[in-house]
């Protein structure tokens, strides 16, 4: 995984998750997700790429397509491993609105575990907001 961060792949995937095509930004999500839990080094790489804005935005389930809620998953697992036990980020998280997104997870059938999980990586200091963003 630490190749794969040196040889630069963390930008053009980041660039996927906005650019790509709905499979492209599974796979992109996915693959940041899992370069991010391989190392602390791997994970602030992904942060510092700025891929939680556009992971945030695949959170938003495209029922039109055939997957609709499978990027959006892989979404919600890629930002659980960065914003797990990170609260400067979690915080950030928070003041971008991104528990409505979180939220919209949890009301669809497919997704809801996955936000579920997403919301458990936000530290206790969190737990008004995220109830607010479960009602």
């Amino acid at each position: 995984a630490e190749a794969v961060v040196a040889a630069g792949a963390v930008l053009p995937l980041t660039l996927l998750l906005t650019w790509g095509a709905g499979a492209a930004k599974k796979q992109a999500a996915s693959a940041l997700g899992a370069l991010a839990a391989a190392s602390k080094a791997n994970r602030d790489a992904v942060v510092e790429a700025e891929a939680v804005p556009p992971l945030l935005s695949l959170l938003q389930v495209d029922k039109a397509a055939a997957d609709g809620s499978a990027a959006a998953i892989e979404a919600a697992s890629a930002l659980a491993t960065l914003l797990s036990g990170d609260e400067p980020l979690q915080a950030a998280v928070v003041a971008e609105d991104g528990l409505a997104a979180i939220a919209a997870l949890l009301r669809d059938g497919a997704a809801k575990a996955a936000g579920e999980a997403l919301l458990g990586a936000f530290g206790a200091c969190f737990g008004p907001a995220i109830a607010k963003a479960r009602r």
